[in-house]
């Protein structure tokens, strides 16, 4: 609670905006049933916790069957909302796997697959 009171106001009006769903931004289990133009997913398992579903598991790091089929319906809800344009942004400890997966899949060709850092 100290935290959350220590936020400057202009993040209250935007977390109101959110909240109330006049934001173009959800997440990924609040946009079940709901079609957008363009969508980016944004994946990262070290913000999500990884109790309940892992990205990484998905691109073929870690091996929880059960944990791998949340992952699956979730990628799917997410991915399935885009009309023209998808792009997915996946955190990972290890992105050159990541590519890997996904071109070694069929999902993406070289020229759609990025890698790059972040920095601080």
């Amino acid at each position: 609670m100290r935290e959350f009171l220590k936020a400057p106001f202009s993040q209250m009006t935007l977390m109101s905006a959110y909240l109330s769903g006049r934001e173009r931004f959800g997440t990924h289990q609040g946009v079940k049933g709901l079609e957008f133009e363009r969508v980016m997913v944004i994946m990262d398992d070290s913000e999500a916790g990884g109790f309940l579903f892992k990205y990484d598991e998905l691109f073929g790091v870690g091996s929880s069957e059960k944990r791998l089929a949340a992952t699956r319906r979730l990628f799917y809800v997410t991915t399935s909302r885009a009309r023209s344009s998808l792009a997915l942004v996946a955190y990972a400890q290890r992105p050159e796997e990541v590519a890997k997966f996904v071109r070694e899949a069929g999902w993406f060709s070289d020229a759609e697959v990025r890698i790059g850092s972040l920095r601080h």
